[in-house]
């Protein structure tokens, strides 16, 4: 049998433009990948000579997703440019945090339910889980039920039959709703929050609304309580996120698992025998946890998927998120442990932690269908011209040529994976980096699907644990909520504004002239860390390593393998939690390219 191209695209389930491509071989093992971005991004040209306070307002408009993130860097590169981050008031970076906070929990949920979640229903569990080749018999069958229940999305049908829509998905839904309302309390609106100004936010908070924002907040944490998670918020956080050590992290997690499985001798996996939506996934989603350590008879193998083989070209990187609070001011360059989550970067090789070095942050356009003198620049003196020969522009060319829209950031020269779960790797989180050393002490990367949606649930809980302080952190009796601000410091100067979007590390640099406009401005999002092409070194980026070696069907193609259900780069692919609008934008005006119908999985 020869080398089979199979190709997923649209890969996400929102924000599209974005298609993986892949080589199978005849055993079913992924050989090569390439990730495309299939639209041109033009925001950071829309913004020269422009006001640079005009910045936040214009990129917010980037993503409906993440819209918080992108205008709270837009701002924070002001703050830098005009001189004001180390006097913006407490009150000011009190509300941005909460803001920002209650953005990530709902985008994190959506992700969680809404993008990732459905590939749990998708057929092929049905048939490893109750199928022959196992024989797995009540016990699969009682997983699949529970799969199917929860995150059968809208529409479905499985065999032609049509699917009740399962119950997490469903309750989840208005549970976004409640967020975006509380941030809308804040922030005017949502999507695009119009408060976050250069020097502050314009919003001053009564008790009210922070009244009605902890309201909203308990309706959630009910949601939390009767679907997520089966322990008590404050017992899980206790026992994770501030563990003594990450020995203790992980025993008491899968004590709490075996726990669970001891009183399902039956096959009761329910929510109402202690089974919410983290058991159900942090047992029967790795091989190394649920057969290995626990004993369970079989898993969805999500560990055996998304990995890295070559350490030596990936790190974990964090910029940091949510300022210190309790205090007036920051510092733009986000130093060690100043925020709540740390900035710093971990390489794969070792999982040592060093200090972030924002000088090492280089974007290359040598596969991209940008043009430039030089392939490779740091941000500040990045360029965003699009190549003039359109015969360039060709979405099916080969690894070695121009083949995305989107850009290869590199740190140090090595790919960097952003995330939940480099947030916490960098940040040392005790669960996190419990289970990190377990997968590289059995041989595996400590990076896999598995551990990319595990972090992303366990960071959806230390946020939520958190956003309260955020909102005590405001201070009514004080309403300073913004600094002055001084137009002539921006003539001639330049700005950085480092954060952390639910997606990962988002990076926005700003120049101005001699006259205060914007000179040149440069955003690297987090899905074009991720999902970039390869650089001129041919170097690929993290989720075209994360491909390579994987089984395409999912669960080591047991029962052989399906080319035409590609579970594998659904499930690496979205394990990244792409939002790809925010790295492309405009259309194509060539006429080359123009839209196809494509097979949807």
């Amino acid at each position: 049998m020869k080398m089979v191209k199979v190709t997923v695209d649209p890969l996400t389930r929102i924000e599209g433009h974005m298609r993986i491509s892949t080589e199978v071989d005849a055993n079913g093992i992924i050989t090569s990948a390439q990730s495309g971005g299939m639209l041109f991004r033009g925001f950071e040209r829309m913004l020269q000579n422009k006001d640079p306070r005009d910045a936040p307002l214009h990129v917010a408009r980037i993503c409906g997703v993440c819209p918080i993130s992108h205008s709270m860097t837009a701002t924070n590169a002001l703050d830098d440019l005009y001189q004001v981050a180390e006097s913006v008031p407490q009150n000011a970076l009190a509300v941005r945090n909460f803001i920002q906070a209650a953005n990530i929990v709902a985008s994190h949920a959506t992700h969680i339910y809404i993008l990732f979640g459905p590939d749990l229903a998708n057929p092929r569990y049905r048939d490893v889980l109750t199928g022959s080749t196992l024989n797995l018999g009540a016990t699969g069958d009682a997983v699949w039920k529970e799969l199917l229940g929860r995150f059968a999305p809208l529409s479905y049908k499985v065999d032609g039959k049509a699917v009740p829509v399962g119950e997490s998905y469903l309750y989840a839904i208005p549970e976004k709703k409640r967020l975006q309302e509380a941030i809308a309390l804040f922030g005017g609106k949502m999507p695009h929050q119009a408060v976050t100004v250069a020097g502050g936010v314009t919003c001053t908070p009564d008790l009210g609304d922070i009244t009605k924002s902890a309201a909203i907040y308990l309706k959630v944490m009910e949601f939390v309580q009767n679907h997520t998670l089966g322990v008590p918020l404050d017992t899980w956080i206790a026992n994770t996120s501030q563990a003594s050590s990450p020995a203790a992290a992980v025993k008491f997690v899968t004590d709490h698992l075996a726990s669970l499985i001891n009183n399902s001798s039956n096959n009761d996996f329910s929510k109402a025998n202690g089974w919410k939506d983290v058991e159900l996934f942090a047992a029967f989603g790795s091989e190394l946890v649920g057969e290995k350590l626990l004993g369970l008879p079989a898993s969805l193998r999500l560990d055996k998927l998304g990995g890295y083989s070559d350490a030596s070209k990936m790190c974990f990187m964090s910029y940091g998120s949510f300022y210190d609070s309790t205090k007036d001011g920051y510092t733009p360059s986000s130093p060690t442990g100043e925020r709540f989550l740390t900035s710093g970067v971990v390489r794969a090789s070792n999982l040592k932690f060093e200090d972030l070095d924002t000088t090492k942050i280089s974007e290359s356009i040598q596969c991209a269908f940008y043009e430039d003198d030089t392939p490779s620049r740091h941000p500040y003196d990045g360029t965003t011209v699009p190549v003039t020969d359109t015969d360039k522009i060709n979405l099916d060319a080969g690894p070695t040529d121009k083949y995305s829209w989107l850009k290869a950031p590199r740190y140090d020269g090595i790919a960097a994976e952003v995330g939940p779960l480099a947030r916490l790797i960098v940040a040392q989180d005790p669960l996190i980096m419990g289970l990190a050393s377990a997968f590289v002490e059995n041989g595996m990367s400590p990076a896999n699907v598995y551990t990319r949606v595990l972090a992303r649930m366990h960071e959806t809980a230390i946020v939520a644990h958190k956003i309260v302080d955020f909102l005590y952190d405001i201070d009514l009796g004080n309403k300073n909520f913004a600094a002055p601000l001084d137009m002539r410091a921006a003539k001639d100067n330049r700005g950085m504004g480092i954060w952390e979007a639910p997606r990962g590390a988002l990076g926005h640099w700003i120049v101005a002239d001699g006259s205060g406009k914007t000179k040149n401005y440069q955003a690297i999002v987090p899905s074009t860390w991720n999902l970039g092409p390869r650089d001129e070194n041919g170097i690929p980026c993290p989720v075209e390593q994360a491909l390579v070696g994987n089984a395409i069907s999912g669960v080591d193609n047991v029962g052989g393998a399906d080319y035409t259900n590609p579970v594998a780069i659904l499930h690496v692919g979205r394990s990244y939690d792409p939002c790809v609008a925010c790295a492309v934008h405009t259309i194509d005006a060539t006429g080359k390219n123009a839209p196809r119908d494509y097979e949807l999985f």
